[in-house]
């Protein structure tokens, strides 16, 4: 067996991969493994905080398909766990990469700095947030413990945890041969049979059919699988708020978003309406379904998850959604699907007017600027609840689920770094950009030229409705000057539509970093908010 060191094992796995840079911040204990990594080509992006380069990096695995955050160990490693929950919460295989204390300096239990209470109570921590774990502390078994977590990770699209001692960086290792072979959710042949001819059957006794298109489509990449059943059935596809931009908003069978009562009616019509509803990959929580409003009858619905397959009541275990969803095509394409489904509107064109801006105003007005060359960042909120009246030309990313504040800005630095070829665009609230808005800064200097839009209404515009009190309110930010700080980008700060319309021009017009301080009411609401809180009424 030929020998290597964990470096060069690591970028050798990640260049197998497709990911060709990470996103940290060093440290003492890091120090070797970052020096280590930039000499084997593979770069370790700088940002501002490390909650911040999790967050980067989880953008980046969602486009490329997997992601690397590297940082010291404890002071770096606690401040990004909260990157790396969000990362378990929905499903992306983010790899927490954690300088540490050498094994041979631990041996009389010292106190070095940066220890909390033993030398493994940040491995404890992310026993909990990651589905394997390693620290690489012989030199006989660390590029398998590499291999297993990596593997691991695919297999389960989940985030994953690896230790360097420091005194392990330059030391050589085992060489494996051979790549990493994922194991995929496994398939029961004749469950699958099954499944597809209660699924045809269902089918074929139908005359409207819809798809709600979720975030596994796209962690098990079928999405030309999931394109090519909507065009072969005319089947008319609704996306998750995880899982926007897996099918092509804007095409003549594309919905929009479904977000139960949020949606607009023709939405929730077209989904809750059809006589049978293909769920493809959704998770099923409480914000994807619009705070549990989505009125779903499961008699007609076909649930497909990353594991198994349900008809009505009846379930085919052992049928995965990577195995399913090329068979049914398959399916598709050789019986006669006779389904139908009304016009889809296209999007009214806007017209800025002189008057002062609303919610509902400026996503239009953002709606109308966007096309294939941009993808989308949203911040949970008003942010992400506003983009619900959107049709997006391109993908989109979100913290959706787990609803972490804080995502979209690092976000857009991590999908330009993966995705270079389309601009990122941020929409986020001032209240979430004054947690994490400084990686606006870490974008100009890695050449990431984002269009930051912050939807400022002085404080957590989303939780007035529920209870108000001096807790929503923030310091105001004149954001939109941060780009002289930063000494690059240009800023903008507009209270009309008119005014809205030429900041857009102007910046999606520069090849530079964009900062747009868009001031709404303190107590306007989007259409999405409107329409959930009558459906709550309603139910209450």
């Amino acid at each position: 067996m030929t020998q290597t060191t964990i470096a060069a094992h690591l970028v050798r796995r990640f260049g197998e991969l497709g990911v060709t840079s990470g996103f940290g911040i060093v440290g003492d204990f890091a120090l070797r493994a970052f020096g280590a990594l930039s000499a084997q080509g593979f770069p370790i992006r700088v940002v501002t905080d490390e909650q911040g380069a999790g967050f980067a990096a989880d953008a980046y695995a969602r486009l490329r398909g997997f992601g690397v955050v590297a940082v010291t160990y404890s002071v770096g490693g606690l401040k990004a766990a909260n990157a790396v929950a969000n990362a378990w919460a929905e499903q992306v295989p983010l790899l927490l990469l954690s300088g540490a204390p050498g094994v041979a300096e631990r041996a009389s239990d010292p106190m070095l700095h940066h220890r909390v209470k033993d030398f493994d109570t940040q491995l404890k921590v992310f026993t909990d947030l990651t589905c394997a774990q390693a620290v690489l502390d012989s030199r006989h078994s660390a590029t398998d413990e590499i291999d297993r977590v990596i593997r691991t990770m695919i297999s389960v699209q989940r985030p994953g945890y690896i230790e360097v001692p420091r005194d392990m960086v330059d030391v050589l290792v085992d060489s494996p041969d051979g790549g990493i072979e994922p194991v995929l959710p496994t398939v029961d042949a004749q469950a699958l049979r099954q499944a597809l001819d209660a699924v045809m059957h269902e089918l074929g006794a139908a005359s409207t059919a819809a798809i709600h298109a979720g975030v596994m489509v796209a962690r098990r990449g079928l999405q030309s699988d999931l394109l090519a059943l909507a065009e072969t059935a005319n089947i008319p596809v609704a996306t998750s708020s995880l899982a926007r931009g897996v099918f092509p908003e804007r095409h003549r069978l594309g919905l929009g978003l479904y977000l139960g009562a949020l949606s607009p009616e023709h939405i929730v019509e077209a989904v809750e309406k059809s006589e049978v509803l293909l769920s493809l990959g959704v998770l099923q929580t409480d914000l994807t379904l619009g705070a549990f409003t989505a009125h779903i009858d499961h008699e007609r619905l076909i649930l497909a998850t990353d594991t198994d397959v349900t008809v009505g009541y009846r379930t085919f275990r052992d049928v995965p959604l990577w195995a399913f969803l090329p068979a049914l095509v398959q399916e598709i394409a050789t019986h006669e699907v006779l389904v139908s489904h009304a016009p889809i509107a296209d999007h009214q064109p806007f017209v800025p007017q002189s008057v002062d801006l609303t919610v509902e105003r400026a996503v239009d007005a953002i709606s109308a600027h966007l096309d294939e060359r941009h993808g989308l960042l949203l911040d949970p909120g008003e942010a992400l609840f506003s983009s619900v009246d959107m049709r997006l030309p391109g993908w989109g990313l979100a913290s959706g689920y787990y609803a972490t504040m804080g995502y979209a800005v690092p976000g857009a630095l991590g999908a330009g770094i993966a995705d270079p070829q389309v601009r990122p665009v941020v929409i986020v609230g001032d209240g979430a950009f004054a947690m994490t808005g400084l990686e606006a800064g870490a974008c100009a200097f890695h050449d990431v030229p984002a269009v930051i839009l912050v939807f400022d209404n002085g404080g957590y515009g989303t939780q007035r409705p529920i209870l108000d009190g001096p807790f929503n309110d923030i310091p105001a930010m004149a954001v939109d000057r941060l780009c002289e700080v930063f000494g690059r980008g240009l800023g903008f700060d507009v209270t009309s539509e008119r005014e809205l319309d030429e900041a857009l021009t102007a910046a999606f017009s520069s090849n530079e970093l964009c900062i747009v301080r868009i001031r709404l009411p303190r107590d306007g609401r989007s259409a999405a908010l409107s329409r959930l809180g009558a459906a709550l009424a309603a139910r209450a």
